[in-house]
């Protein structure tokens, strides 16, 4: 018997009342006291406690998850809002996890002194090292989906441009290495599959083929650009 299908255990309990028990005791209270006192183990043999039954429907909600998710936290189950920008990062979670997708997000918001500052940052890592909090690069991704924390650009990423100074910084991650930066706007390699995208909001070079492009927008973060690169496995 699947548990997942009960919301509750007293819905999991009256699974067990019979049409006789109905027609003749007429009472669910009753009933139901008749099923968890009266008979009890002895009497129906697989009725579970309410710690048993909360135990054992959270397990099958973790073997129901893809292969390679069991017993990860997977931000994107808080997300409790319409945000088109959250949405996007709660589809791609998963994918990215199991390694069917690497993504890099353009982001442009507003510093604390009201000036524009942008990063292009991989999703991907950004998710993974913010299971640890000592992290250098950790963000609150549970604070992001449930809309307490604004997500920012970050010196970290894996380009940040500071459009005040004029200044550009740049960092490989693990599975992107900057290739260049100046005719392309930037230009990676994916560490895994080796392949070259360009990471450019208008660009149409022959680079842009590697790369899926797409733009959402939402009220608290404005115009972000998604590329995704389906990886290629190698033999």
């Amino acid at each position: 018997m699947s548990l997942i299908n009960f919301h509750t255990y007293q819905d999991y309990v009256d699974s067990f009342i019979s049409p006789n028990d109905k027609r003749y005791l007429g009472n669910q209270t009753v009933e139901r006291k008749l099923i968890q006192y009266a008979c009890g183990k002895g009497c129906l043999g697989n009725l579970l406690t309410r710690q048993q039954f909360h135990q054992r429907k959270a397990m099958e909600f973790l073997l129901l998850r893809p292969r390679g998710l069991c017993g990860l936290q997977i931000f994107g189950d808080y997300l409790n809002h319409d945000d088109e920008v959250l949405k996007q990062f709660a589809l791609r979670e998963k994918k990215l996890v199991q390694k069917q997708i690497s993504t890099i997000v353009y982001l442009l918001m507003r510093s604390k002194k009201g000036l524009e500052v942008s990063s292009f940052f991989d999703l991907e890592q950004s998710l993974r090292e913010s299971r640890c909090q000592s992290s250098q690069s950790y963000v609150d991704w549970r604070g992001v989906f449930e809309g307490r924390v604004k997500l920012m650009p970050s010196r970290q990423h894996l380009s940040y441009f500071d459009w005040n100074q004029n200044k550009v910084f740049s960092n490989n991650t693990d599975n992107f290495y900057v290739v260049d930066k100046r005719n392309h706007s930037l230009l990676v390699r994916h560490v895994g599959d080796h392949k070259m995208f360009c990471v450019n909001g208008t660009c149409d070079c022959v680079f842009t083929k590697n790369v899926n492009r797409k733009t959402y927008c939402s009220p608290t973060y404005g115009y972000v650009i998604f590329f995704d690169h389906i990886i290629k496995r190698i033999n």
